[in-house]
């Protein structure tokens, strides 16, 4: 049997290879492992089905594995929710549960993460997409006008 090597990385040591891991698999181990969570503090079974689903939704929407998410990524989904005319409560609601489920990777995942696909965690949402700054005035039209304002200037 070979020996595995060790690295330290915060939050634990991890075999040192990246090891081979299907990262849909992995993600969706990150959610089952982030309701438990949820079912360990209380959360009511309502409560938590609505919340699975809005995270579903939300990291089908992002595309790509929560750890690979950028803020432009971040940006790009929020843009499209206002296009589509969700309310300013839907686009937020998509950025909290992502903000949290990310939150719960780095606290609970980030050593297996970075061991196995070789990337540091680092929250892509910040000041900009904070619910806070998601305006209620927004409107898909302004967004779309601005996207055409924006293409016009390149």
């Amino acid at each position: 049997m070979a020996e595995a090597r060790l690295q330290a990385i915060a939050g634990g040591a991890v075999p040192q290879e990246p090891l081979a891991t299907d990262p849909w698999q992995f993600q969706a181990a990150c959610v089952d492992a982030f309701v438990a969570s949820w079912q360990a503090r209380g959360f009511s079974p309502v409560t938590i089905d609505n919340d699975v689903g809005l995270l579903e939704r939300a990291l089908a929407a992002l595309g790509r594995p929560a750890w690979e998410v950028t803020p432009e990524d971040i940006d790009q989904v929020v843009g499209d929710l206002a296009v589509k005319g969700r309310t300013t409560s839907t686009r937020r609601e998509y950025v909290q549960i992502f903000k949290g489920f990310h939150r719960f990777l780095q606290a609970r995942k980030a050593a297996e993460i970075e061991a196995a696909f070789g990337v540091r965690l680092v929250c892509p949402v910040d000041e900009f997409d904070a619910s806070r700054h998601v305006g209620d005035g927004f409107s898909a039209k302004d967004l779309a006008g601005s996207r055409q304002q924006e293409a016009r200037a390149m």
